[in-house]
């Protein structure tokens, strides 16, 4: 009978034909025992006989001797009718489980050909790092393929079951809908944590914003990012579309005017909210997506894992740009601070699976790419405006053994900003003291320094030694201001060999506790700013010097794709902090919030109200508001030059834009070629700093013939810097990016979608870096087509393009190629300067007009003192707003406060584009010509002007 099972339930999976004679046996071995009490079976089938040869029936010794005597005794006729009946019975018991079997067969089969359908490219995990085998596959509703390779997953989803939530109340509210949710219980738990009843509140915020949650209604310790609320509600011209299904809970989102395309669709299997894990899988349109971390560019959806917790340079930042068929983009945050995997796959789809907090959405409807990033940061909070100085050059050292070596620096033959010192300085490795016996007089360095326009900065930890003979450490331990372990004790780990323990930035008196002591450090150490470093927090440790607990809490039982510890160099994530939060919810944003105190008390330590500067190497979604960040630790290789581009694309993404590299990379050694090519690099890069593992001054580092052509790169930067801080006041303002990706401006050319070699500064200048050694050409792909005409950098000539767009372009060691956009207007510094201060007392200007096609540009200028707080909001600034028409180029001084008196002259205006020279040219429509000019090659170049910037002006040309 089992054989003939088996025919009847063949089927391509294995466990199930065992099931089947499991289910058999399980069904004879009961119905024997539960029927008569005849004969036990073993295991094996056969029956167990005692010493003398007796059968043992299940109900006892002397009934079955009764019974056989009896029979024996019996007619032949009552044999046979007894016989007869036995057999009907057995035939009535075989009936009653074959269908038993059939039934239980129906569905399974139904359910393997529903994982048969899915293809291999649409398959999503449902394993989430707890199905091992194939048996746990079929328990939890899975589709197991043991041929999958690596990422394909083995256990997917089949896309019919109901795993997940349906509707059981909706309510229409003012602001949007509202949704009790139910959990499906005939897909068994994967976690017995998972919540039976959830809510779900979507909020129409604004036409093109709308956020989505979804929490235990019952559960109000659940951590939410503190992030702003906006408390909006959308108008009549809404961008978007929600649909949400009931019987399998989600929701899907299309454009007002395309309502049939869907550019997303969570209404599908695997909504999972847990204690300890929460997924939510959704749909997109297309495999185009941007953003989740700083290397690449385009990413791949091929089972790609992001795992957010914060450790070195990689900040977690769990937002992502999508384009759609037809171009436009969408951009989607997840406000959620806790652990996360964030999955690409090739279906395509995102996986968003977090271990803790709530499902928190933000969805931005852009239309372009620039739309969707203003949105976003008009909700994380727009990026600070930066001193100007610090868009200048930065230099240090961690390796400078003398006060000496750091006086060096203060008059080398190299503009300069910034210099930089290290951990080094401290006295016995304590938070912001200085070893008096190297690096006695620092204090008159500084001040020195401040006297040339120059800053002095350090690098600084969050890490506090454990020290009784630190005042600072005990009245923060006094007063309960450390992360304490499940106890309630300070939690002590190791940093560099030496017990510490972190400040509780959380806990309303840390802020002052902070002030107290950088108050002190000040006084005897002027300084214009920190570098936050090891602020995630990092240490030696696994979780503290004594370890962690035993609860769920540090021993998670969904461990992140790429992070298996979360306990490793770092606090243990049971550890506490004021209000009740524990650390697994605040790591991802412990670096955020010591940026944040560490800024708002450098501000208020700033009695002569000038803007100081924070840079964290820890960030998260809203860092940008009070922070820079600064990228140590990608290498001194040529790889490494062109990640530090996606690198810095990516933070310019994430709300970012005050952003560099370490230049020339991180390590002992460098390759003065490549170093020379990451100078020239990061003349274009929003923030320039090198930090040398030598304690040399910048000056000497080098050979003499790699110093002057760093010099050059140095001085072009300085002579940009008029249009690099515009660029960041529109970044300030409403929200633009300074660097962006190319596509940004040509979304209908798919070449720009992944070009990386590339970038845009600002709407006008395309940076074309050299990345390989020895290379004395490099490929130029010009975007926008025949009728988009671009210019040389240098030569400021039209650059002509194949039909392609792809050039080759000669390049030698003294500069990178770069390129000027027809239609744009630049404005740079006529003369260079040794700092920025120097250069706003007598940085005259040059206007750069490049004409388009149609003989129109535009442009504009920022200015501000660059260096006072809140000068926009004080109305301390003007902007110069530049156009070109037919054959005029004009002026319009727009936001002219009487706070601010630009100084500076525009001494003269290059147009470039013109077809013939002109016969006059004419300055504010004076009868008599300017001579002071010369054309070649369709160029005009006109000098000698003294135009004061502040009010308009009219250059006007006839051929």
């Amino acid at each position: 009978m089992v054989d003939n099972l088996r025919q009847l339930t063949s089927l391509p999976y294995s466990n199930f034909e065992d099931e089947a004679v499991e289910e058999v046996n399980s069904h004879s071995h009961s119905h024997g025992t539960r029927g008569h009490g005849h004969s036990h079976a073993d295991g094996h089938g056969h029956s167990h006989a005692d010493g003398h040869g007796h059968s043992h029936g299940a109900g006892g010794h002397g009934h079955s001797h009764s019974m056989m005597g009896k029979i024996s005794s019996m007619s032949k006729e009552k044999k046979i009718s007894i016989v007869v009946a036995v057999t009907l019975v057995l035939l009535s018991l075989i009936s009653i489980i074959y269908a038993s079997i059939e039934k239980s067969r129906a569905p399974f089969e139904l359910h393997v050909q529903q994982c048969r359908s899915v293809e291999k490219y649409k398959r999503i995990d449902a394993a989430l790092g707890l199905v091992k085998t194939e048996a746990d596959c079929w328990s939890i509703n899975g589709c197991w393929d043991g041929t999958a390779v690596f990422p394909t997953p083995k256990c997917h989803y089949s896309f019919a079951d109901k795993r997940g939530y349906r509707v059981e109340n909706s309510t229409v509210t003012v602001f949007g809908m509202e949704f009790d949710l139910v959990r499906n219980e005939q897909i068994p738990k994967m976690y017995t944590t998972e919540v039976d009843q959830l809510k779900c509140v979507i909020s129409y915020e604004t036409d093109s914003r709308l956020r989505v949650r979804i929490f235990d209604p019952k559960d109000r310790d659940r951590y939410v990012v503190p992030m702003s609320e906006h408390h909006e509600q959308a108008g009549h011209r809404m961008q978007y579309i929600l649909t949400a299904t009931h019987d399998l809970f989600g929701f899907s989102v299309s454009r007002t005017h395309e309502a049939s395309s869907t550019i997303f669709n969570t209404s599908m299997e695997g909504l999972i909210f847990s204690d300890q894990l929460i997924q939510l899988n959704m749909m997109l349109s297309t495999n185009k997506v941007y953003g989740l971390q700083y290397d690449g560019l385009l990413r791949r959806m091929e089972y790609t894992t992001q795992s957010l917790w914060a450790r070195k340079d990689h900040g977690a930042h769990p937002f992502f740009m999508h384009l759609e068929h037809d171009g436009h983009a969408s951009g989607y945050l997840l406000q959620n601070s806790d652990a996360m995997d964030i999955v690409l796959n090739p279906y395509p789809a995102v996986s968003f699976r977090t271990t803790g907090g709530i499902l928190d959405f933000y969805i931005f409807l852009g239309p372009t790419p620039a739309n969707v990033i203003e949105q976003f940061t008009a909700q994380i909070g727009a990026p600070f405006l930066p001193p100007l100085w610090a868009l200048g050059y930065h230099y240090g050292s961690g390796k400078y053994e003398s006060s000496d070596q750091i006086r060096d620096a203060e008059d080398i033959d190299i503009p300069l900003d910034g210099i930089w010192l290290g951990q080094n300085i401290r006295e016995n490795e304590v938070q912001f003291t200085v070893n008096s016996d190297k690096f006695g007089g620092l204090g008159n360095i500084s001040r020195d320094l401040g006297d040339l326009g120059k800053h002095l900065l350090f690098h600084a930890t969050p890490a506090i030694r454990v020290l009784d003979s630190s005042d600072w450490y005990k009245t923060g331990q006094k007063a309960g201001l450390f992360v304490k372990n499940s106890q309630g004790k300070d939690i002590i780990s190791t940093v560099d060999g030496k017990d510490t323990v972190f400040p509780d930035y959380f806990h309303p008196s840390t802020k002052n506790w902070f002030q107290d002591g950088l108050t002190a450090f000040s006084l005897d150490l002027p300084h214009s700013g920190l570098l936050l470093t090891e602020n995630e927090p990092r240490t030696d440790s696994t979780g503290s010097t004594t370890g962690c607990t035993d609860e769920t809490l540090d021993n998670p039982l969904y461990t992140l794709f790429h992070v298996k510890d979360l306990k490793q160099n770092t606090l243990c994530p049971s550890a506490k902090l004021h209000g009740g939060l524990r650390h697994s919810d605040v790591h991802n944003i412990y670096g955020w919030a010591s940026s944040q105190t560490t800024q708002e008390v450098q501000m208020s330590l700033s009695e002569d109200k000038k803007r100081r500067l924070t840079l964290s190497r820890s960030t998260y979604v809203g860092s940008g508001v009070h922070s820079g960040h600064w990228i140590q630790d990608i290498p001194s290789t040529w790889e490494g030059l062109n990640s530090s581009i996606t690198a810095i694309l990516n933070y310019n993404f994430f709300g970012m834009p005050l952003v560099g590299t370490n230049i020339c990379g991180d390590g002992a050694t460098v390759d003065e070629e490549l170093c020379v090519r990451w100078y020239q690099l990061a003349t274009y890069f929003p923030f320039a700093k090198r930090f040398s593992s030598s304690g040399t001054s910048p000056d000497t580092e080098f050979s003499a013939e790699a110093t002057a052509r760093i010099k050059t790169s140095i001085e072009t930067r300085y002579k940009l810097l008029p249009y690099l801080y515009s660029q960041f006041y529109l970044a300030h303002t409403v929200g633009a990016m300074v660097v962006k990706p190319l596509f940004f401006d040509y979304l209908d050319d798919n070449s720009t979608l992944d070009i990386v070699s590339q970038f845009m500064l600002g709407d006008a200048i395309m940076v074309t870096p050299v990345t390989i050694k020895g290379v004395t050409k490099r490929e130029v792909y010009f975007p926008g087509g025949v009728d988009n005409l671009w210019y040389d950098g240098e030569t400021r000539a039209v650059v002509s393009t194949s039909g392609n767009g792809k050039k080759d372009i000669s390049v030698t060691m003294e500069t990178i190629p770069t390129f000027i956009r027809g239609g744009s207007v630049v404005v740079r510094h006529l003369n260079t300067a040794n700092s920025t201060s120097e250069m706003l007392k007598s940085g005259d200007y040059i206007v750069e007009v490049y004409l388009a096609a149609d003989k129109s540009a535009s442009g504009f200028l920022f200015v501000d003192d660059g260096v006072s707080e809140d000068t926009i909001s004080k109305d301390m600034y003007q902007t110069v707003h530049f156009n070109a028409s037919g054959t005029r180029v004009t002026s319009e001084v727009k936001l002219l406060y009487p706070g601010y008196n630009n100084t500076n002259t525009l001494q003269e205006i290059v147009i470039s584009g013109l077809e013939k020279a002109p016969r006059t040219v004419k300055i504010n429509e004076s009868r008599d010509d300017w001579t002071n000019y010369t054309y070649k090659n369709g160029i005009l170049h006109v000098t000698g002007l003294a135009l004061q910037m502040q009010k308009a002006f009219c250059v006007s040309y006839e051929s």
